[in-house]
């Protein structure tokens, strides 16, 4: 992936579910930019999100804290907050800094989606 790529997130919906593609690296530049959103997302009434990363080439450790934050922010009673797409490089990140059981890693857009309806497996 292109370094210079400029960081870039597209909303969707899908029922009562906002997919957040994410594009670019996921770094201490544009991890701001992202809590930005997501703040506003659960600000107005989103509890359920999906995030997708598979067009970020990059996280490095202020990125995952960003996820981290959304983890936090997102009522879990009412939703979550569900990651698809990770590339091997960033799960890698993910594994080493011992968070793969942290967050619901899922293998499709489908799965992530249907998981807030019921239980769905996840990557790990």
């Amino acid at each position: 992936m292109d370094n210079s790529m400029e960081f870039k997130l597209e909303e969707r919906s899908q029922g009562d579910v906002v997919v957040l593609d994410v594009r670019g690296n996921l770094d201490t530049q544009s991890a701001p930019t992202l809590k930005v959103r997501l703040d506003s997302l659960v600000n107005f009434g989103h509890q359920k999100i999906v995030l997708n990363l598979s067009d970020v080439g990059f996280i490095d450790s202020t990125g995952v804290g960003s996820l981290i934050y959304a983890q936090k922010i997102i009522n879990p009673i009412k939703g979550g907050l569900r990651i698809i797409g990770i590339t091997p490089r960033n799960l890698n990140v993910f594994s080493v800094m011992n968070l793969t059981d942290v967050f619901s890693i899922m293998k499709t857009e489908e799965a992530a989606v249907g998981s807030f309806h019921s239980d769905d497996s996840t990557v790990h």
